[in-house]
């Protein structure tokens, strides 16, 4: 074989490059539509985690913090925004904890963190070192559920009232 380039005519190299440039056109047009799919697909997948999140975040966070916040305050919402704005509430190794927004830890009270129970947020609560905070948990925590109610009522003593006598027919 020699070693001499093999000459072509410039119209099969000009048809040889059309046909070329026509391929890759071709190849570049099916993987922009490919990445346009993919995208839709990126953006409706982010959208379905994003309302699992939520979702996870209702059912592991928000239900029982509003169930706390319902069964010891006359003003529920107040202290859940007054909860939030001093603590961040997490769920950590399954168990919802008060955290310092700050650093991050657990709040601690005595040494020891603080449970998430309603006596425990009540006592954190209500001592409180700030007393604006103290004076607004005193008014809308709930101490104890006692109503008054629970006394005996005594009536007085009637005698019973007298029955009429009813007599039909004759005697």
């Amino acid at each position: 074989m020699s070693d001499l380039p093999v000459e072509t005519s410039p119209e099969a190299e000009v048809a040889t490059l059309r046909k070329a440039n026509a391929e890759l056109t071709q190849k570049a047009s099916t993987r922009k539509i490919r990445i346009k799919e993919l995208e839709s697909n990126t953006a409706a997948l982010i959208a379905k985690a994003t309302e699992a999140e939520a979702r996870i975040r209702q059912l592991t966070i928000d239900g029982p913090v509003n169930d706390l916040c319902e069964s010891i305050s006359v003003a529920p919402q107040a202290l859940r925004s007054a909860l939030e704005s001093q603590y961040k509430i997490e769920m950590q190794n399954g168990v919802l904890t008060l955290l310092n927004p700050s650093d991050g830890k657990p709040v601690l009270q005595d040494g020891k963190p603080v449970p998430f129970t309603t006596e425990a947020i009540k006592s954190l609560l209500l001592a409180s070192k700030d007393a604006e905070k103290q004076k607004l948990f005193r008014a809308i925590i709930v101490v104890n559920k006692a109503s008054g109610s629970g006394g005996t009522v005594s009536k007085p003593a009637t005698a019973p009232a007298p029955q009429p006598s009813i007599r039909f027919g004759l005697r």
